[in-house]
Parts: structure tokens; C-alpha cells; sequence
């Protein structure tokens, strides 16, 4: 019954926002049931939620950013006393101008709706509903990879990691830079020491 109750749910969300949003997709008509996308090689969370600090800008390496956006002059760190939940937000700055900059962030929340069984279903969903969306392989159970939007969701046992990619889809002088925001998002990840 939970199941069901759950399919309805998704199904009457993401028909609505189906018109809203152009990367919306629905999952009328789609087959359930693939669990292909599972991490057949997760053998745990390597940190549990509750020992997340509160400011996670400790597992963003700023090494690596200045790695992967090699014309950024600056990176900037959130100082931590703003955040409401566990995360962290940067911004890659592109010249010495104040608002010439690409935003990003980490953050992580408990996932307590999709846990159990249920978790299967409700990532198959949570992938559907995005036509931009991609399964990823080797990040924690599973990983999405949301390309429209520039996240990585990635779930672990008992809650959920989701990396936005500094980027941009109306700067011209971005776009022009034609960056794989997906390879970025997977090189991020993976110098987390999270996964």
C-alpha cells in the first residue's frame, strides 16, 4: 500500500511540475522495477550522518576546484555560521569583479523516506522524473547525475549527499567554456573522502 501510495505521489507531482519545468519528465507509461543502477560494491557510509559537522567545507577540496576551473582568480569558502543544515557553499570567481562568480555547493540530509526497500523504488523515481537525469556508477548505493540542473545526488545508508557544480547556463562567457559540469561534479566527489 506504501508503494503505491508513493508511485501516486510521484506521479501526481511530477505530471504538475511536468508543465513548469522543461526538464521535468513523467513517469506515466514508464516500467518500474530496473535495479541495475544499485552499487552492487557499497559496503557502508564511511562517515555517519550524525558525524557530519555542520560546515562540510572541510571535504571540499580547494586544490581540486582550482584544478578543475583553471581561469578561476579566487575561491571562496561560506564561513559556516549561515548554514541550517549540514553543507557548505563556494564560489569559483572568474575575475577580480564582486558578482563575476559560479556557485556551488555540498550539503547533506537525512533520508529517512527512502529507506528500507522502499530506497530502490524511490531513487528509480526520483531518476525518472528528470529527462536530463543519469544514473551514476561507484558513488555510495546509487548516484544521479541531474545535467540541467548541475547536481549529483548521492545516496548513502540513512541519508543523501547532493553536489551542485559551479557553473553557469545564461553567462555567455561560461557556456562559451563548453565545461563538462558532469566530469566536474564526479572529480568533486570523489576528493570528498566521503564515498
Amino acid at each position: 500500500m506504501k508503494t503505491v501510495k508513493l508511485i501516486a505521489t510521484f506521479t501526481f507531482i511530477s505530471f504538475i511540475l511536468t508543465g513548469c519545468f522543461g526538464d521535468k519528465d513523467t513517469i506515466i507509461g514508464k516500467e518500474l522495477g530496473d535495479t541495475s543502477f544499485i552499487n552492487k560494491n557499497f559496503s557502508g557510509n564511511k562517515i555517519a550522518f550524525a558525524a557530519l559537522p555542520k560546515n562540510m567545507c572541510s571535504y571540499i577540496n580547494e586544490a581540486k576546484i582550482k584544478e578543475l576551473y583553471p581561469d578561476a582568480t579566487k575561491i571562496l569558502f561560506d564561513d559556516g555560521k549561515t548554514f541550517q543544515t549540514k553543507s557548505c557553499r563556494f564560489l569559483v570567481y572568474n575575475s577580480e569583479e564582486e558578482y563575476n562568480y559560479l556557485s556551488g555547493a555540498i550539503f547533506a540530509v537525512e533520508d529517512q523516506l527512502a529507506e528500507g526497500e522502499n530506497w530502490k523504488e524511490t531513487w528509480e523515481l526520483k531518476k525518472k522524473v528528470s529527462k536530463s537525469s543519469e544514473f551514476v556508477s561507484g558513488l555510495g548505493k546509487t548516484a544521479i547525475w541531474v545535467g540541467k540542473k548541475r547536481e549529483l545526488f548521492i545516496k548513502m545508508d540513512g541519508y543523501m549527499i547532493t553536489i551542485t557544480v559551479p557553473g553557469s547556463t545564461f553567462k555567455e562567457e561560461e557556456v562559451a567554456k563548453n565545461r563538462d559540469y558532469k566530469s566536474i561534479a564526479l572529480k568533486i566527489a570523489n576528493s570528498t573522502g566521503l564515498f
